[in-house]
This record gives C-alpha cells, structure tokens and sequence, in this order.
C-alpha cells in the first residue's frame, strides 16, 4: 500500500462546502483535477460515479461511495489495474467561518508502484489545488446564497 494525506484549513461553513463536494456533477466547474464527472444516484453509500482526471492519464476513472457521514466525511473506492484505489475526505468546522478539510488517498496492489512513480506527486500536489478551489466555489455559493435574500 501507499498512501498520503494532504490537510488544510479554509474559509467557509461546513454546510456550503458539504454541498460543495457532495455535488459531483458540478466538480468540473470548480475542481481544477476534474475535467468531467458524472453522478446519477442520491450521495449515499453504494452510489457510483465517474470522473474524467487531469493527473491521472486523462481517462474515466470510475467510483464508488462506500462511506458518507452527512456533513463530516465521504469515501470512494476506485477500481485500479491489478488493485484499487480509497480516497476518504474528512471536514470538521473547528470556528465560526474556517473548516478543517483533509484528502487521504491509499492506494492497494499490484498498481501501486506505477502510481506512485506516475502520478503520486502530481495527484497530490493536485489536492492542494483542490482545497484551495472548494474554498472559492463555496464562497462564491455562500455569496450567490446572500444575494437572493
């Protein structure tokens, strides 16, 4: 196995930015790593999806929900050549206005030291991207939310 695990703190409520990442359809539009995503069921354990990666090769890589906890976490487990893939995604509102985000991505079997050789750096530098963006989309949310008062 190999596995990292990227961490920060962003700007927002826990509400907005759940919303955010439990929208797979809308990834593409604010995720800089998503070129494409598809997602036709509820958010909820079992659920499946795809996206369409900017790391990795560039080709569907299709998912499943294999966790949820409303508000707090999710986790996908992605079939890989030879293994598989989990990535889990913690949030935590510690104050008013800044939540706590963190990406773990474990990567199992026979795939392992290709991805790590390929694209583990990219895919990780990627999640720091991907941080930086939710906080972004979930302000831009929070700003469309306001002004239709």
């Amino acid at each position: 196995m190999y596995a990292f695990e990227e961490t920060a703190t962003i700007n927002g409520d826990l509400l907005t930015i759940w919303q955010t990442v439990s929208d797979v359809a809308t990834w593409a539009t604010w995720d800089p790593h998503i070129l494409n995503s598809g997602f036709d069921e509820p958010f909820e354990v079992g659920s499946r999806g795809w996206t369409l990666s900017r790391v990795v090769a560039k080709r569907r890589g299709y998912f499943t929900l294999v966790e949820v906890e409303p508000e707090k976490s999710y986790t996908t487990r992605s079939p890989m050549p030879l293994g598989r893939m989990m990535i889990i995604n913690r949030y935590v509102q510690q104050v008013p206005g800044k939540v706590d985000v963190s990406r773990r991505v474990e990567v199992y079997g026979a795939f392992t030291p290709l991805f790590r050789w390929k694209w583990a750096d990219a895919f990780q530098s990627d999640t720091r991207a991907t941080f930086k963006a939710l906080e972004k989309e979930a302000h831009h949310r929070m700003a469309q939310a306001g002004s239709g008062r």
